[in-house]
């Protein structure tokens, strides 16, 4: 998909079918339906069977954070969490958890775990990094992540200071990544992908605009 002059997503565009998951977070949990739709989301996160489900619709939705969390028992990790939160742009969340203890239904759960999360960016967040790479483009700064992206690079904070896209690097680790200048070890930031609303946006955004400005660079 071309969006503008030259910048390029290998995405394709937002789908039109509705797409439903089942989810049970425990063994004592009940059953519950997360609905994805092109105009809104919806999950069943009440305590009370029948009760109405919370819905964002697609222009309320403002935040993803996800990733796997230890699930500690007395001397050793016992089990995993995964871990998806949708953020709302009135702050309301939508909390999404699938638990296995004793690697119990663990690669069932990651599979779905995948697959919701590669459908909430293909229906949703897709289309907010497309947003941010329209708007660098443009010439705007913005805010994402805590982190200020102007035509001229990225403001950490007044005390590290701006690192100009010509120097910017980034790197991607399991459950986080970092921001840093190849010319100041001090000018150093990292990501949580689970615990940083919108890092992974940040990410996929930074990456298009440094492989735009710079398509011969190696990783």
């Amino acid at each position: 998909i071309k969006l503008r002059k030259s910048f390029y997503f290998t995405i394709m565009p937002r789908p039109t079918e509705t797409l439903t998951f089942t989810l049970k977070s425990s063994i004592m949990d009940r059953h519950r339906q997360l609905t994805l739709t092109p105009g809104y989301l919806e999950f069943d996160d009440n305590d009370t069977v029948g009760s109405t489900p919370t819905r964002f619709l697609v222009s309320e939705l403002a935040a993803l954070r996800y990733g796997p969390k230890a699930i500690s028992g007395y001397n050793f990790r016992i089990g995993r969490i995964y871990c998806i939160d949708i953020r709302s742009t009135t702050g309301q969340v939508i909390k999404l958890r699938l638990r296995s203890v004793y690697r119990i239904r663990l690669q069932q759960l990651e599979n779905k775990y995948t697959e919701i999360v590669n459908a909430l960016f293909k229906y949703y967040f897709y289309d907010i990094v497309r947003q941010y790479v329209w708007s660098f483009q443009d010439g705007d700064s913005f805010d994402l992540a805590g982190l200020h992206i102007a035509p001229d690079g990225i403001l950490f904070d007044k005390k590290v200071g701006r690192i100009s896209w010509d120097f910017l690097r980034t790197r991607r680790y399991w459950g986080y990544f970092t921001v840093f200048s190849d010319t100041d070890q001090s000018q150093y930031k990292a990501f949580s992908f689970v615990e940083d609303w919108n890092a992974e946006i940040l990410y996929t955004v930074i990456e298009l605009i440094l492989k735009h400005k710079f398509p011969d660079r190696k990783a």
